[in-house]
């Protein structure tokens, strides 16, 4: 029975340790994220506090300051890359080809909308619609996958 306790109790330990090493909040990234983030956003501050470690990415919300101050949501590995950027949009700014195609294929007219960019890979928009369903559009509107 002891050794039962125990060992439910070092795992449970185990477990709140690797969850708080996955997902911490208010660190300091790693200078290579520092840098790529100063390069990529040169007038933005470099605020530490604002930085999320999870899932293996350092992730960073800020508001662009360029485009009405929408959130935008940064992603880079451990390597200071930038993995993806994912951009609140404005339904009337997507591609009416893009509209068009929400509308009669899905049916709805009251969604969210996000510009997802990914280095090399080019962009695309995540429609989020109702019931929390997501799909995701190129320019011309076709469905793409998630990757």
């Amino acid at each position: 029975m002891k050794k039962t306790f125990f060992l439910m109790a070092f795992c449970s330990a185990a477990m709140m340790l690797f969850a708080q090493q996955n997902n911490r909040r208010n660190t300091n990234p790693p200078q290579s994220v520092q840098h790529s983030w100063q390069k990529d956003y040169p007038n933005y501050d470099n605020d530490n506090n604002s930085w999320e470690y999870r899932n293996s990415q350092w992730h960073r919300r800020y508001q662009d300051r360029d485009h009405n101050n929408r959130n935008v949501d940064v992603y880079y590995d451990r390597n200071g890359r930038r993995v993806m950027s994912q951009i609140e949009w404005n339904r009337n700014d997507l591609p009416e080809v893009v509209r068009e195609r929400i509308r009669t294929r899905y049916h709805y007219d009251n969604y969210n909308a996000y510009r997802i960019e990914r280095p090399g890979r080019g962009f695309y928009f995540q429609i989020t619609l109702g019931g929390n369903r997501k799909v995701y559009l190129d320019e011309r509107g076709r469905e793409v996958k998630y990757h």
